[in-house]
């Protein structure tokens, strides 16, 4: 049986946690995301582009006047839509010619008050099958709405004190310079040291904003989430009120996440690993970033094994030797073969870069050693969320030259880019 990828527009008054809880209990249906405003909705069909959507009336109005134009400028002009319903509502002819303006495929109407999963499917499945030859090239086959779709980069560190913040802040930086909408995640439960790079009380952080994570919307974000001077966007993980276990973060907030930001940036020490599992499973990338020594390599070697017991593709395994210098007792390519990864990132050691930011918060200036390095990380890692590259192929930065390794007579070696 097909699976099939769903969308949700309501307005931000509205309430839908009824009906995002029919769609995610059926394992067929795919949730994408649920847009509260036109803009959203218009990013969300744009680069998800779901094979339905339940729109409500409400939305439809707030749709009047607007330019729907998505990813890439161009929306799929045959969603096929269902409008969300109940029974108070009475349409006039004016409202009907008003909501047939838009360009989706209006096939039917639910009560979104009265359903459940498996009849939820089946009316969706039956217009599905109806119009396929219209909807050929909307993605039906959709397994697992954020692991397929969300583009996240998750970067942890192997040990503390491993740089994983500071790489973390400038590849953000770095990303959101080049264009693209990125928002950096503080996953540190423990320690939030991302909370202090803002001022004390601008911006919402993780804990303020789970109760909302059905409303989740641009509108929302940008006026409560913190915009760094450098253009990203940054949601510390903020301070609990005495001791406790884990949070858990709901799909929700992911998912709504996902499609708000080009690229999720996730912050997350390695002594957190299981709890959060689904973050990690959900990443396209996972940038395991271990100092050029000894016991950090073996950290980064149990890390790793660890990070593949719990289900990470080694596909998407990266590994980011960080600090390495002339001094250092490990040579690169022996630390990739020692921890597992062969894709394998070198930054330079930069003592200026890290106390700046240790001492002033201040993000490495981009002529820095490590902010040229970073720059460079930044274009692979844009290559990777663009398309995979095929047999043969190479995009993004040129080789990096590693510096000659202590005992090694002078020898060097070179990295190629991230491959796949």
């Amino acid at each position: 049986m097909d699976s099939i990828s769903v969308a949700i527009a309501v307005s931000s008054g509205e309430i839908a946690s009824g009906l995002i809880a029919v769609v995610e209990r059926h394992p067929l249906l795919d949730l994408c995301g649920v847009a509260r405003s036109p803009a959203d909705l218009a990013r969300l069909l744009g680069r998800f582009r779901p094979a339905v959507l339940l729109i409500s009336p409400q939305m439809l109005e707030e749709l009047e006047g607007c330019e729907l134009h998505g990813a890439g400028g161009h929306l799929p002009h045959l969603t096929l839509s269902f409008l969300l319903v109940n029974g108070g509502l009475r349409w006039e002819r004016p409202d009907l010619l008003r909501a047939f303006r838009h360009p989706f495929l209006f096939c039917g109407a639910l009560n979104a008050d009265a359903q459940d999963p498996d009849g939820l499917y089946g009316a969706l499945k039956e217009k599905v099958a109806l119009f396929r030859d219209a909807v050929a090239s909307s993605r039906t086959d959709l397994q697992g709405s954020i692991a397929s779709d969300m583009v996240c980069i998750a970067l942890v560190g192997c040990k503390g004190g491993a740089g994983c913040t500071l790489l973390s802040c400038t590849l953000s930086s770095a990303l959101s310079r080049a264009g693209m909408r990125t928002l950096l995640l503080d996953l540190d439960r423990e320690r939030s040291q991302l909370l202090h790079l803002k001022p004390a009380g601008e911006g919402k952080t993780l804990l303020d904003l789970l109760p909302l994570a059905e409303e989740i919307s641009w509108d929302l974000v940008r006026m409560s989430v913190y915009r760094h001077a450098d253009g990203f966007h940054l949601l510390p993980f903020g301070k609990r009120p005495g001791a406790g276990g884990g949070v858990e973060l709901p799909e929700t907030l992911l998912r709504n996440l996902g499609f708000i930001f080009d690229l999720v940036v996730m912050d997350l020490p390695g002594s957190l690993l299981h709890d959060f599992r689904a973050p990690l499973l959900a990443s396209r990338e996972v940038l395991l970033v271990c100092p050029a020594d000894t016991l950090s390599v073996r950290c980064a070697r149990d890390a790793a094994s660890l990070l593949r017991r719990m289900g990470v593709d080694q596909r998407r395994l990266r590994l980011i030797v960080n600090r390495f210098g002339p001094h250092s007792s490990l040579h690169p390519h022996e630390i990739s073969h020692a921890v597992g990864i062969e894709e394998t990132r070198v930054l330079p050691e930069d003592a200026r870069s890290g106390l700046d930011f240790a001492e002033l918060a201040y993000l490495p200036h981009r002529e820095s050693p490590l902010g040229k390095a970073v720059h460079a990380l930044a274009e692979a890692v844009r290559g990777e969320t663009r398309a995979p590259l095929g047999a043969g192929e190479r995009e993004g930065p040129a080789a990096l030259t590693m510096a000659p390794a202590a005992g090694k007579g002078g020898r060097k070696k070179a990295l190629a880019p991230w491959r796949r």
